[in-house]
């Protein structure tokens, strides 16, 4: 299958090529060229609002998995929100014409809002949590879900918005500290391995059922080295709690429609990189 990648030179794009490079035709599109292109990876240089270059990289491509955009809230803001906007509508539009099958959005957990002066109103958190962003990165991830539905309705391309929590690559510890403090949270303490993010890409892709959905992506447990339950009593005390059962390790987030859908079944974990 042929499948682009773009935001390819990144860190999670660049560790995907390589995970998925032996069973797939690859393309990558990047601004700039990483330093270890595996053999067989065809590159193209280009941002995502350079239309033509764009469209010269999806030639043939059967599947899209769009990454690439500006990270987080980078001043200027106001770039941050119409630069990811826009490169979102260029690529769905550009995919379309071109024929792709499946889109896959890398949305973002930012666009709950959470860390930005608003709060999980229950945990764990799905998908049906109401989504509060009051920022551009946020809002940008909003609204690129908002396209997505939109061009999978009109055009029939399948669409797959997965919010990423925090990425982790391969040997990384995501632990955070107690005394870390609740103003410099990012994604309520909740990450994923980037090695678990291609395998959702790969049940994706042959994916049947779904037409255009929203999916949490995360590890089987928190990123908090502290229980669970301690650090949203202390950090979220007016939080419903709707866990079945709670555990020390219990993540923040539910993937339980990522589960049921798309057959998600994360391996590995900060706690122990061999998988769990």
């Amino acid at each position: 299958m042929k499948i682009l990648i773009t935001g390819s030179s990144g860190l999670i794009g660049s560790l995907l090529v390589k995970e998925l490079c032996g069973r797939h035709e690859i393309v990558g599109y990047d601004r700039s060229e990483p330093d270890d292109l595996p053999d067989g990876v065809v590159f193209y240089r280009g941002d995502m609002l350079d239309r033509t270059a764009l469209h010269q990289a999806l030639d043939g491509a059967e599947v899209v998995v769009h990454l690439a955009g500006v990270p987080y809230d980078i001043p200027p803001l106001h770039e941050v929100f119409s630069t990811n906007v826009q490169g979102t509508y260029n690529a769905l539009e550009l995919a379309a014409e071109s024929g792709v099958a499946r889109f896959l959005f890398a949305s973002s957990i930012m666009a709950y809002g959470f860390g930005q002066n608003v709060d999980p109103q229950y945990f764990p958190v799905d998908e049906a949590h109401p989504l509060g962003a009051n920022r551009p990165y946020g809002l940008s991830k909003i609204v690129g879900e908002q396209l997505c539905r939109s061009f999978s309705e009109r055009t029939g391309m399948r669409t797959y918005c997965f919010r990423l929590t925090t990425a982790v690559a391969p040997g990384q510890r995501y632990d955070l500290y107690p005394s870390r403090e609740r103003t410099m949270e990012v994604g309520i303490y909740q990450y994923f391995d980037i090695r678990d993010f291609a395998a959702l890409v790969e049940l994706a892709i042959v994916d049947e059922r779904v037409q255009h959905e929203a999916f949490l992506v995360s590890a089987v447990d928190s990123g908090h080295q502290r229980p669970t339950a301690e650090v949203i009593a202390e950090y979220y005390p007016n939080a419903e709690l709707r866990y079945a059962a709670l555990s020390s390790n219990t993540p923040f987030v539910d993937i339980g429609k990522a589960r049921r859908l798309l057959g998600f079944a994360p391996r590995y974990t900060w706690r122990n990189q061999e998988g769990c």
